[in-house]
C-alpha cells in the first residue's frame, strides 16, 4: 500500500495473534484516526527516549498483533501494528484508561528497514557523540551547574567524536538541530535519525548566555 493515498476516516483491519496463537488470525476493523503522529517512547522510565512517526487506528489491538499488518480496505499493508496506549497519566497519582488509541510503523519505513536488513545488514543511525539530558530534569542540571529555560543539556562529550571535532562541550545546550527547535532529548533523535552517517548538520547552541552554531559532520553509531 501507500500511506500518502490514505485519509482520515478510512476503514482499516488489523490482523494477528492476540494473547497467542490459540487466536491466530485473529481480525479487527477499525477507521484511520491519524497520520504522522509523533508517540514518544520509552525505555528507561518516565523520561521520552524517542519519537516515533506512525499511524493512528482505533482498531482493536492487543499483546500479539505487534508485527502484524494494518490493511485498507484493497487488502494492501499500510502499515506494521507496533504499540498502543492503555493508560494516560496526567500526575504521579491520577490515570485515565486508554481505549481505541492503537499505533503502526508507516508501510514505506518498514520497507526501508527491511530491504536493510535482507542485504544482511545492520541498521546504522547516525552518531554525534554526547550524552545528553533533558532540561526539564532540573534536578539534576541543577547538580550539574546547568540552567536554562529550554534546550538539551550536554553532559559529556566523547573523545574524537563528531561532537568534539565540531567544538561541542560539556555544559552547552542544544537549541536547534538544522532550523528544527529542540526541548528534549527525544526530539533531538528524531531530528538527527532523519540524517545519514556523512551528512554535515548544523546545531545551534547556547554556552554562558551565548548563541553559537557549529557544523557537525555525523558518523556511523557504534
Amino acid at each position: 500500500g501507500n500511506t500518502d493515498k490514505i485519509k482520515l476516516g478510512d476503514t482499516t483491519f488489523a490482523v494477528g495473534a492476540p494473547l497467542g496463537d490459540t487466536y491466530s488470525g485473529t481480525v479487527t476493523k477499525g477507521i484511520l484516526s491519524g497520520k504522522d503522529r509523533l508517540v514518544a517512547v520509552s525505555f528507561s522510565g518516565s523520561n521520552s527516549d524517542y519519537y516515533m512517526k506512525v499511524l493512528q487506528t482505533d482498531a482493536a489491538l492487543n499483546p500479539g498483533n505487534s508485527g502484524g499488518p494494518l490493511c485498507n480496505v484493497n487488502g494492501e499493508v499500510i502499515g506494521v501494528t507496533s504499540l498502543k496506549l492503555t493508560e494516560e497519566k496526567t500526575s504521579s497519582t491520577t490515570s485515565y484508561s486508554v481505549e481505541g488509541m492503537g499505533f503502526a510503523i508507516p508501510i514505506e519505513d518498514a520497507l526501508s528497514y527491511a530491504g536493510i536488513i535482507e542485504k544482511g545488514e545492520s541498521v546504522k543511525r547516525p552518531y554525534i557523540g554526547i550524552s545528553m539530558l533533558d532540561i526539564t530534569d532540573s534536578y539534576y542540571l541543577w547538580q550539574a551547574g546547568i540552567t536554562l529555560p529550554k534546550g538539551v543539556a550536554i553532559l559529556e562529550v566523547v573523545s574524537s567524536s563528531p561532537a568534539e571535532k565540531a567544538g561541542l562541550k560539556k555544559g552547552d545546550i542544544i537549541t536547534k538541530l538544522e532550523k528544527e527547535e529542540i526541548s528534549s532529548v527525544a526530539e533531538l533523535r528524531y531530528e538527527l535519525y532523519k540524517h545519514n552517517p556523512g551528512d554535515k548538520v548544523t546545531v545551534t547552541y547556547n554556552r554562558n548566555g551565548k548563541e553559537l552554531t557549529s557544523e557537525v559532520t555525523l558518523e556511523k553509531s557504534k
